[in-house]
């Protein structure tokens, strides 16, 4: 895995004006298909296997599977089908059974171009966040993650939700930087509800590429979530934002799979017999 190669061809992209594109996909089937469609990155993790399998991406964020577990054995199907697209596996930095710096060399060895930090604390909040802070297992784990995998050569994507975490994660050695926007992503049989409008989407990701910019750094910063499931929406927020490009979710995966599913069965259905 060249990290070099993979950030220059990016950065070159944006310095043209194109859209960095990083696919989520919890399958070998739509890795390959994000692929072909010209994906810059592909990312495999815990909440995108929940999703290909009809269930609901924030059931991923309650304590039902090990969501590590998940992760890496999806893994070698999606690498087997993202052609010479690079693949981020992402890990879950919370479970203190599992060692971080261990985790991050499964991903290598597994031929990961890098890792991302999901599923990420910034879902939770209240009383269940502070205890997670006070035991050592929130954001500072997901930080630590990242500066494991900078260290060791490979492509990190940093989800943050506050300017405060995002310069946290440059500081880390993040390549790019994930602005989270109103948690998990509306529309669909499965998605979440519309927490926040697009407005305030803006005014989250303004604040969060400010934040990079002071830090001196060129991290380019990639955007998702909330108010964000569809082209109209992300074309609107790149115009209005510093942010380099987009991650998909269920926008590129389950949102298209129901209506083309639905569309073509449909279709089926209108046959009928001549004789």
């Amino acid at each position: 895995m060249n990290k070099e190669f993979y950030i220059n061809k990016i950065n070159e992209k944006i310095s043209n004006k194109e859209a960095i594109i990083v696919a989520g996909v919890g399958s070998g089937a739509t890795a390959k298909a994000a692929s072909r469609g010209g994906a810059d990155m592909i990312a495999t993790y815990n909440t995108a296997v929940y999703r290909i399998q009809g269930i609901p991406t924030a059931m991923a964020f309650l304590p039902y599977d090990d969501c590590n577990a998940l992760a890496l054995n999806v893994a070698p199907q999606v690498m087997a089908n993202a052609g010479d697209t690079p693949v981020l596996l992402g890990i879950g930095a919370h479970d203190p059974r599992r060692n971080l710096a261990r985790l991050v060399d499964q991903a290598r060895e597994l031929g990961m171009a890098g890792v991302t930090n999901e599923p990420f604390i910034g879902m939770y909040e209240g009383n269940l966040r502070n205890q997670m802070e006070a035991a050592g297992l929130g954001f500072k784990r997901e930080v630590e993650l990242i500066r494991i995998a900078s260290e060791r050569g490979l492509m990190t994507l940093a989800y943050v939700f506050t300017p405060e975490e995002a310069k946290e994660m440059v500081e880390a050695g993040a390549d790019f930087i994930g602005a989270m926007v109103g948690g998990v992503t509306s529309g669909g049989s499965a998605g979440g509800a519309a927490t926040v409008s697009l407005d305030s989407a803006i005014e989250t990701i303004n604040s969060i590429t400010r934040a990079v910019a002071d830090t001196g750094r060129n991290v380019p910063v990639l955007v998702h979530g909330g108010p964000l499931n569809d082209v109209s929406s992300v074309q609107t927020v790149l115009n209005a934002t510093d942010a380099a490009g987009y991650i998909t979710g269920s926008t590129g995966e389950r949102l298209p799979i129901e209506k083309s599913v639905k569309e073509t069965i449909a279709s089926f259905k209108s046959l009928r017999k001549e004789k």
